[in-house]
């Protein structure tokens, strides 16, 4: 699980399934999600799969 998925650009370091070489993501899927009941922007969704690397 700890290799770059080309397909899945991330430039959030502070997640734990961010690649530590790159601005990627390590998983093979994401869940993108919304905050909002009609969102029409992309400040609007968010990553559901974020898991804060503390």
């Amino acid at each position: 699980m700890n290799e770059a998925n080309k397909h899945i650009g991330c430039s959030v370091n502070n997640c734990a399934y961010h690649s530590k070489d790159s601005n990627y993501c390590t998983l093979d899927k994401i869940e993108v999600g919304t905050h909002e009941c009609n969102p029409t922007k992309s400040e609007c969704t968010d990553c559901n799969s974020f898991l804060y690397k503390g």
